[in-house]
């Protein structure tokens, strides 16, 4: 039952942080997750702690990424480069397919999958006048 309630909790937490319920931040979610396994004692303290620390590296570049994709969403990166593929498309959805294709592997190489989700949204509300 204890792996049972390990796996609940945390698709709940998963799916918390995708969702946002609440507008909420990511980071709420992901620690309220983290909380409840050791508040129902399904981790102790000295697990956690092992886990911090030895993929202390992988969470700092994650970190980084996502600080990258937000600062980059925040400056409206995307809907810049979302803006300028549907100027270079001219009308035509195949080529603005491709754009978006093309400029979503640019960013997928330089960043995280955060920053690849965000363009084909900027440039289907450029393409829908809602920008």
């Amino acid at each position: 039952m204890t792996s049972v309630s390990i796996w609940i909790i945390s698709f709940v937490s998963i799916a918390s942080v995708i969702a946002q319920p609440f507008k909420t931040p990511e980071l709420t979610w992901a620690a309220a997750g983290a909380v409840v396994l050791l508040l129902l004692g399904l981790i102790i303290p000295a697990e956690s702690r092992v886990g911090m620390t030895e993929e202390a590296d992988v969470y700092l570049f994650l970190a980084g990424m996502m600080l990258l994709a937000e600062t980059a969403r925040s400056e409206k990166l995307f809907d810049r480069l979302a803006a300028h593929a549907t100027n270079l498309a001219e009308g035509s959805a195949n080529y603005l397919f491709g754009l978006i294709y093309l400029v979503g592997n640019v960013i997928t190489a330089f960043s995280s999958n955060d920053a690849t989700a965000w363009l084909p949204y900027a440039g289907w509300l450029r393409c829908a006048g809602k920008d």
